[in-house]
């Protein structure tokens, strides 16, 4: 009888121990089977801080739990936002971690945990959370519309944060442009290989061919830019039959006995580019030999268009006529010309 009462009074001893402890961590077994254990509190890290460390990287920080009985063995950052990582698991005397490679301007969430060994754990801290800077990049600048052909240049500013200048930018470097497409005569457009900054600032000389309103793109592999820009046709050149039925991209048609050449006339700069009229222009066509039939022989390309407003139509005789050659001229352009077959 005696003795079961000592073990009572060792159970309510035990049950008084485990009610004054003021925090307990979990443990988990690591044999086979279930349980828990009380422990020693660990108590969660404190002065969690996320610092951005520029526009891909950022520091995490924090202290040890306060009034903890046992020293962390280990600490465990975790990115919960905006996506998920174990960032670092480092010593329990270590207090920072660095997650890097990051996208520029954006906010990233983190937490903390303590460990003892693999089987305590505190428990994750409230999220600390920052946001990179926005990364490097160039500021291109155009001004005004430009015209194809004639060489300019836009300015292009290396940039810390895509707002302050990187005055540290400087000297020769390799940039690679891109954007605008060849001209409609296949010209493409010229740029430099390299291009010389000076506290940032760099102005190549270029020249686009494309009348168009084109995005320029430039890199030097690390960091980019671009801009939109306005490019207008050259001065009028040549003449050349469009909208054509058959059509004479290759110079020649062949339209059989009796047969009809109608085409319109455009006016061109000297990469094929449209140009369109300040004022009227007259167009003469006319034929050689002068066979068949041709009307109008006379066409106008109206002020603020590149085309002719109707078209002419040359018809061949009938029987066997010889090759005969259409040809659309205006002063001060070259003509366009086109050779019409009967087969």
């Amino acid at each position: 009888m005696k003795h079961r009462i000592g073990i009572g009074i060792v159970i309510v001893a035990l049950v008084v121990v485990m009610s004054a402890t003021s925090s307990f961590a979990t443990w988990s077994p690591g044999s086979s089977g279930s349980g828990s254990s009380v422990g020693r509190s660990i108590g969660l890290p404190t002065a969690a801080l996320a610092t951005a460390a520029g526009s891909a990287s950022i520091t995490i920080t924090w202290a040890a739990p306060t009034g903890a009985s046992v020293t962390p063995t280990q600490y465990v950052v975790r990115r919960t936002a905006p996506s998920t990582a174990t960032v670092c698991t480092v010593g329990g005397g270590v207090f920072t971690c660095s997650d890097t490679g990051l996208s520029g301007g954006t906010t990233y969430t983190y937490t903390v945990e303590a460990r003892i060994g693999t089987n305590w754990t505190s428990g994750q801290t409230a999220g600390t959370s920052a946001t990179t800077t926005a990364a490097g990049n160039f500021l291109v600048s155009v001004s005004g519309t430009k015209t194809a052909g004639t060489a300019f240049s836009p300015t292009i500013t290396a940039t810390t944060n895509g707002v302050a200048t990187d005055t540290s930018y400087a000297g020769v470097k390799t940039i690679t442009f891109s954007g605008p497409l060849a001209s409609p005569s296949g010209t493409n457009p010229t740029y430099p290989v390299n291009v010389t900054f000076t506290a940032g600032v760099g102005t190549p000389s270029i020249t686009l061919y494309n009348a168009a309103i084109a995005t320029l793109s430039v890199t030097d592999g690390t960091i980019s830019g671009s801009t939109s820009v306005t490019v207008t046709s050259g001065s009028a050149t040549q003449l050349g039959y469009t909208t054509s039925t058959p059509s004479c991209a290759a110079g020649t048609v062949a339209v059989g006995n009796a047969g009809s050449f109608t085409s319109r006339v455009s006016v061109y700069d000297a990469y094929l580019n449209p140009f369109t009229q300040a004022s009227n222009r007259t167009i003469t066509v006319s034929r050689s030999p002068i066979i068949g039939t041709l009307s109008p022989t006379s066409l106008t390309i109206f002020t603020g268009a590149s085309e002719t407003s109707t078209a002419s139509t040359f018809t061949l005789p009938n029987g066997s006529p010889p090759n005969t050659t259409v040809t659309a001229a205006a002063a001060g352009l070259t003509s366009a010309s086109c050779i019409v077959t009967k087969t």
